[in-house]
């Protein structure tokens, strides 16, 4: 993997993604304004239950960290296809390896910046102060979060490479599940029994478990913190392999050229 390469990428998609009008507005607008809403309804919880009123704003920062970060990159991907770019890309010599990561940094930066922003609103228009309260378990959540969603941005393309452009829906759908079985708002226990076992293998389970405990002002289970952060990294070293396979046997049948036709 050549370093050049990859920062050569890593410049293309930021100058596509700053004249691309209406990425800039669902990568920021969405959730700048999902997270105002709910901070709001935070506000207006704090006369009958403070923390209701946190754990929603909270995990909807986390929500919306985690969509930013996975939706991004396979936006990037379907751009490629849709424009037929991804032909030039592959003909100039880029690896795959140099293809995906430079996808996962400039997607990284564009997530990490949009944190910042939905904190910065948090702590001075809502007074969200409980996550700054431990910076490192905070910090260990988000990173959590931040590896979950490039593995999960890391398999669907492997998946769309697979199955052709027509299935790009997945970029934007198929997080939604794996949120859903989360247990993103509400305890495992919720679910009924059969479908329990499940939850304790999705990526996000053990940081919003974590989340909700910072939210609500109860103690951080350390074990379930490095389980959260386990999980991830179990996910991201299944996805590389995966996607690995993926483009190379796209590449031999020549299905990757269709890609972009």
């Amino acid at each position: 993997m050549k370093i050049n390469r990859v920062f050569a990428l890593i410049y293309y998609d930021i100058l596509v993604f700053s004249r691309a009008k209406w990425r800039v507005m669902e990568m920021f607008y969405f959730p700048i304004t999902t997270v105002i809403m709910w901070g709001l309804f935070s506000a207006y919880m704090r006369s009958f239950a403070v923390e209701a009123g946190l754990i929603v704003l909270v995990l909807n920062i986390f929500w919306n960290f985690a969509s930013v970060a996975q939706s991004n990159t396979n936006m990037q991907i379907m751009d490629d296809s849709w424009s037929g770019s991804i032909k030039q890309m592959l003909t100039s010599g880029i690896r795959e390896s140099e293809y995906i990561f430079a996808r996962i940094i400039s997607t990284t930066v564009i997530s990490v910046a949009l944190l910042g922003i939905l904190l910065f609103m948090s702590l001075h228009m809502f007074d969200l102060r409980i996550i700054f309260q431990t910076p490192g378990v905070t910090s260990v959540l988000f990173l959590s979060t931040l590896i979950a969603s490039v593995a999960m941005s890391i398999l669907i393309a492997a998946f769309i490479i697979t199955a052709g452009k027509e299935y790009g829906f997945l970029s934007w759908t198929v997080l939604q599940i794996f949120i859903l079985l989360s247990a993103p708002f509400y305890p495992v226990s919720v679910f009924p029994e059969w479908l329990q076992p499940f939850t304790t293998i999705m990526p996000y389970t053990a940081t919003f478990e974590n989340a909700r405990s910072l939210s609500a002002g109860g103690l951080i289970n350390n074990s379930l913190l490095l389980q959260g952060l386990a999980v991830s990294l179990v996910y991201l070293l299944l996805s590389l392999p995966v996607y690995f396979y993926s483009f190379r046997r796209a590449r031999k049948t020549g299905y990757l050229v269709k890609l972009g036709s």
